[in-house]
């Protein structure tokens, strides 16, 4: 499958709402785990079975159903029912090509965006999808594997402090976005690091090497670059939106996740231009390198003209040549040689061509 397109030819002609997984399986089955708290109270466990999800609850507390696993599709739309998902909203969540996006419904606020890190040998950015679906005091969240990005939001509601306790679902939904952003920022450190390792090395040893790792993290932040460019455009949307799901006072954090957004998108876009930059200089360096060489090549091959040209007159065969004869005839050759290549010196020194 296309690392930058993810399509499946089973979707075509389908009615919309359909539920087709498109992507790559990444767990062996999906996991659910529902975390529900208050400011007191705190339930954690996993789902065993799907069908005995139960729907948003209408009490005071904070409810958080996280998937892992889309690539069932009997699992996505039983969850689908039971919180009142729209099928079209689900049809996105298994479409794992998906661009990412916000859209706001009266009684919903639906985002879906891509999650970077690096693949196990360290060579590569991968990405996964993750779908957030705010519906009252509960939140959905849709990933294709388990992972680690939100482990520190899951401690800080275990240890029971920070504002996180306090707050409903809409700042837990920043609190996980917080953690996408951050990840961004340490994936495309870590690439950036690499990239201007090359600094000196581009000018100083040039080789094929250079040129194929230069190429291979143009590849890796066009990937990132993909990936992340949506992203402020959901930032801004939600410091902009009017939802009842999002408290008045979370303006201050969404304005925050906004800058954030920003700032990862500023970073992918410097190194980007930095890594042009790279190339510009290593195809420069190269240019370079070969000029000297023909400038040698061009200089040496100009002052063996003339000497070839001494040499071979009196290679020629002709019996009446009367230098031939003379005692020191071969000498005074050499040194006619000698100044012509010395006259040659002389002259491309001054011109400044050497």
């Amino acid at each position: 499958m296309a690392r930058f397109l993810k399509r499946d030819d089973k979707t075509a002609g389908k009615p919309p709402g359909s539920l087709i997984f498109v992507g790559s399986q990444k767990t062996d089955a999906p996991r659910l785990r529902i975390i529900e708290y208050d400011g007191e109270n705190l339930r954690d466990e996993h789902i065993e079975d799907s069908d005995g999800l139960a729907p948003c609850p209408d009490g005071p507390g904070v409810t958080w159903l996280n998937v892992d696993g889309l690539h069932v599709p009997e699992v996505i739309s039983r969850v689908g029912a039971a919180y009142s998902i729209p099928p079209l909203l689900l049809e996105d969540i298994v479409d794992t090509g998906h661009r990412p996006k916000m859209e706001e419904y009266p009684d919903l606020v639906f985002i879906t965006l891509r999650m970077l890190s690096f693949s196990e040998d360290r060579d590569r950015i991968v990405s996964e999808q993750l779908s957030c679906a705010l519906i009252g005091r509960c939140l959905v969240t849709f990933q294709e594997r388990p992972g680690l990005v939100f482990e520190p939001v899951r401690e800080r509601i275990r240890r029971q402090s920070g504002k996180l306790r306090q707050h409903g679902a809409g700042y837990l939904l920043y609190a996980l976005l917080d953690c996408v952003f951050e990840n961004y920022l340490q994936v495309i450190e870590i690439m950036g690091e690499r990239i201007e390792a090359f600094d000196g090395e581009v000018l100083d040893a040039p080789s094929p090497e250079l040129l194929e790792e230069i190429n291979s993290c143009r590849r890796e932040m066009a990937y990132a670059r993909k990936a992340v460019r949506p992203i402020r455009e959901i930032a801004l949307k939600l410091a902009r939106a009017d939802s009842p799901l999002l408290d008045a006072d979370m303006l201050p954090y969404l304005r925050d996740l906004n800058d954030m957004a920003e700032q990862v998108s500023e970073a992918v876009e410097t190194y980007r231009e930095m890594l042009n930059d790279h190339l510009n200089s290593y195809n420069m360096a190269v240019a370079n390198r070969l000029n000297d060489v023909m400038k040698f090549l061009t200089i040496f091959a100009t002052i063996f003209i003339p000497l070839s040209f001494l040499a071979s007159l009196y290679g020629m065969n002709f019996e009446f040549m009367p230098e031939l004869k003379y005692h020191y005839g071969y000498f005074i050759l050499l040194g006619c040689m000698a100044a012509v290549a010395v006259g040659l010196l002389v002259y491309f020194k001054k011109r400044k061509w050497i």
